[in-house]
């Protein structure tokens, strides 16, 4: 509704259309086509008018005047300072009016490094494709160590002496049953990712041998092979195996006197340190089950246990630790199981190779010292070996080793039971259950079933 404005010097009357202001001497009305009609002013008006212009003039001499001027125009500074937009907010104003008005709200991308990466390779896109394939090569380079460290994880290790087997025909027909049984038996297999890796200590005749036995399986793709050269094997271990040769052997010509079959001994200070676990075996084995759960059986170690090996199954060391059961009565040492230490058999074993490397108690045993202060206070004087060595140490720290069953190294040989022994031999050779690996040792006959 328009509106008129009657001004009196400072005063000033709004006036609306659809009414008029009646005074003595002025006299406005809305017209009838809606003008303005100005009607004459009378003398009275003048003096009225004379008289307001000195009450005006007195206003603007006023201190009080002044003062409130001056507040008023701070006050309405204040909020026109309050209230006043930049061009940037009345651009965001109106973008949200346009998006709200358009029935959505423009997304608010917030300033991250990420958005200004983007922005940059928007830009430039030479050191776009640059990164690009600096990021595929590193993925490539991260996928070639995953699958690098999947396929060792996947490898099975087993070892095998097969040594001087030139003209030894028993001793080819018992590798021959035991890495045949081995893989007929395993469930390990490349379409599962998995593969058994052979490791044979051979000489050269011996190796050419063996590459006739295993080649069949190894042409299929389902065997890893690697041979070690006894020699420069007995040369690495002949300074940490000396004090035990001295100890455990009949003699340096004798079948147990070389270096090499105190390899197990050492073998964590032999191998790779990518090499975790290893199952060594005799060759004189047939394998009635699958080796995969020998191989599940170091997950049952306890944490101070290095090897894996089962308890001698006649009363070899109750014979040969005479002396020291005569001076000790009552004591464990070489008595039948289940409560008795009969010692061990070292014809399968489990090594933990990294807890063998990092046992600083084993590690500590390695010692030609220690070696003859246990030997001269057990009174024994040994020909079998690493097992004679095994079998010393549990003596003493028995935490070292977990304990296979009797079935996972079933022995055959019976050699002791008409030595004097025949009364106590069957607490020895007792076996109950279902039989894994039968062990034909001191060259015995293995059941066919």
């Amino acid at each position: 509704m328009p509106r008129y404005i009657l001004e009196t010097c400072c005063t000033t009357f709004y006036v609306s259309d659809e009414y008029s202001l009646s005074s003595p001497g002025t006299n406005m009305a809305k017209g009838g086509s809606g003008k303005r009609v100005q009607r004459p002013i009378s003398a009275s008006s003048s003096s009225r008018r004379f008289h307001t212009l000195q009450m005006g003039l007195k206003m603007l001499t006023s201190l009080k005047f002044w003062v409130a001027i001056v507040v008023v125009a701070l006050v309405l500074g204040f909020y026109q300072l309050a209230g006043r937009e930049t061009f940037s907010d009345l651009l965001t104003k109106e973008k949200k009016m346009s998006a709200a008005h358009m029935g959505h709200t423009a997304p608010a991308y917030p300033k991250t490094k990420a958005r200004a990466k983007i922005d940059t390779k928007e830009l430039n896109p030479v050191k776009d494709e640059k990164e690009s394939h600096e990021e595929a090569d590193k993925s490539l380079k991260i996928e070639e160590q995953h699958a690098k460290e999947s396929s060792q994880e996947s490898e099975y290790h087993v070892l095998q002496m097969f040594t001087k087997a030139g003209n030894n025909r028993g001793l080819i027909d018992k590798f021959k049953l035991c890495f045949n049984s081995m893989m007929q038996k395993s469930s390990i297999r490349p379409d599962n990712g998995e593969i058994l890796h052979l490791h044979l200590v051979s000489d050269p005749d011996s190796k050419a041998i063996a590459e006739g036995i295993v080649g069949t399986w190894l042409q299929k793709g389902l065997l890893k092979l690697s041979f070690h050269d006894p020699v420069q094997l007995t040369e690495t271990l002949h300074p940490i195996v000396k004090p035990m040769q001295e100890k455990f052997s009949a003699g340096a010509k004798a079948y147990y006197g070389d270096s090499i079959f105190f390899l197990s001994v050492g073998m964590h200070k032999v191998f790779p340190s990518d090499t975790k676990h290893i199952v060594q075996l005799d060759c004189d084995l047939k394998f009635r089950s699958d080796i995969r759960e020998l191989f599940d059986m170091f997950d049952h170690f306890e944490s101070e246990n290095v090897i894996g090996i089962a308890e001698e199954q006649q009363p070899v060391y109750r014979h040969t630790f005479w002396q020291y059961r005569n001076e000790h009565k009552g004591t464990k040492v070489g008595n039948p199981p289940p409560d008795g230490q009969p010692g061990f058999n070292s014809g399968v074993l489990l090594l933990d190779l990294d807890k063998m490397r990092a046992s600083s108690l084993y590690n500590s045993l390695l010692n030609g010292t220690v070696v003859r202060t246990m030997s001269e206070e057990f009174h024994f004087k040994g020909h079998l070996g690493d097992q004679d060595y095994f079998t010393l140490l549990s003596y003493r720290y028995p935490q070292l080793f977990h304990v296979l069953p009797c079935t996972w190294n079933r022995q055959l040989c019976t050699w002791w039971q008409d030595k004097g022994y025949q009364e106590v031999f069957d607490f020895y050779h007792d076996c109950a259950g279902e039989v894994n690996i039968y062990h034909g040792n001191c060259n015995t006959p293995i059941p066919d079933r």
